[in-house]
């Protein structure tokens, strides 16, 4: 049979996103899996060859990477949403947070009372993995959400960016209010923000506070505030860089730039904050690449199972990134109790690895899909009270 011509046609820049994000998620539950697996078989890191050792630590397990990644989407994804959200020069403050909290909030509780049941289910053989935050203190900053200036509650460990995406969505609305005002985009108006902010907070955190824990983590919000708000730029610029041969040839050496970071950190030659900055231009360069080879108004064509596979990733990135961390510890301390654990880590690691990506494929469906549902039907009602005709805003880069 002729493959049909919509399944022969190029990824648009939406698909390649959910791709992205599916996948992004994935190599998260990879690496962490790693890191319960050596938990559960001790004597194995420490039998290998140190090259072969520092290539799974810091390449496999490196799940920062893709974290990052998360940063740079999500500030393409917001600036997106704000844009149709501006009417004749005002933005629905209201509307907007309601969108973001319904957007993270209701699957973050759930994960949340999953991850305080798995950690009392794994006390009797709990994988040294996270071994920190089980206490209330740490429980009650996550209900809050304000975790990552607190510790994370146990194997929840991987919510630590959740706290950052809520301060970001806030900020984020408090700034447009702001920018519309002084009629700045509010995108580059963030970036300053940011970027000034964290460098005040680290030369502080370097040169007078090294044992402040408060100011690093600050430091380091506003520091990855500067690469959310690099996603922020790319859809604010998103017809320039379509238009721009220059633009389309430099973003196409993404690659590039991600081996570079991963080879500096392979042989430790950068400090933390520096691998985010380069990690952070690599996937503002893999986003530009996206949106410079994007036709204009591009629709997603119907792909078939292709399509359906597409977004069915897109669809588990976020429960997946959420459950996979309680879960895959959980069935860690099974194993061991049961005494299923093969002789080779790496079976173990294999096993962990499917089976946190395979649940949250299935929590896809069966929690993220119904969830996302019932939200657009919200936010459908809720528009529906505040409706103008109006046209976009020309201060966040949009014609009129």
């Amino acid at each position: 049979m002729t493959a049909r011509p919509e399944a022969r046609t190029p990824l648009t820049s939406v698909e390649k996103i959910d791709v992205c994000r599916g996948l992004f998620a994935f190599l998260v539950v990879i690496a962490h899996a790693v890191d319960i697996a050596w938990a559960i078989h001790p004597s194995a890191p420490a039998a290998m060859p140190r090259a072969l050792h520092d290539a799974w630590l810091n390449i496999v397990a490196a799940g920062v990477y893709w974290v990052i990644g998360f940063f740079v989407i999500s500030g393409y994804c917001i600036q997106l949403s704000v844009e149709r959200q501006v009417e004749r020069g005002r933005f629905p403050l209201r509307s907007y947070l309601i969108a973001r909290l319904s957007r993270i909030l209701p699957l973050y509780y759930v994960a949340l009372a999953s991850a305080v049941v798995f950690e009392r289910l794994m006390v009797p053989a709990r994988p040294s993995t996270w071994p920190n935050g089980l206490d209330s203190a740490t429980l009650v900053a996550q209900l809050f959400v304000v975790q990552n200036f607190q510790q994370t509650f146990g194997s929840f460990a991987p919510s630590w960016s959740i706290t950052n995406e809520m301060f970001y969505y806030v900020f984020f609305g408090a700034i447009v209010c702001l920018g519309l005002r002084l009629r700045v985009r509010p995108a580059s108006l963030g970036m300053a923000a940011c970027l000034g902010l964290a460098v005040l907070l680290e030369g502080a955190y370097f040169g007078w506070f090294r044992t402040d824990p408060v100011v690093r983590s600050l430091g380091l919000l506003f520091g990855l505030g500067t690469i959310w708000f690099q996603g922020a730029l790319v859809a604010v610029h998103r017809e320039s860089l379509r238009n721009s041969p220059t633009a389309r040839r430099l973003s196409a050496c993404w690659p590039l730039v991600l081996l570079l970071a991963v080879a500096l950190w392979y042989n430790h030659a950068v400090h933390l904050q520096f691998l985010y900055i380069v990690l952070g231009a690599a996937f503002t360069m893999m986003l530009a690449r996206f949106v410079a080879v994007d036709p204009p108004d591009a629709r997603p064509p119907d792909r078939g199972r292709v399509g359906a596979a597409i977004r069915a990733l897109g669809l588990s990135s976020y429960p997946t990134y959420l459950f996979h961390g309680p879960f895959i510890m959980w069935l860690g301390s099974v194993m061991t109790r049961a005494g299923w654990l093969a002789d080779d880590w790496r079976v173990t690691w294999l096993v962990l690895s499917a089976a946190g990506i395979g649940s949250g494929l299935i929590l896809g469906f069966v929690a993220e899909r119904p969830l996302m549902t019932w939200r657009a039907g919200m936010l459908k009602k809720l528009k529906a009270t505040e409706r103008a005709d109006a046209a976009p805003s020309p201060i966040l880069g949009m014609p009129r």
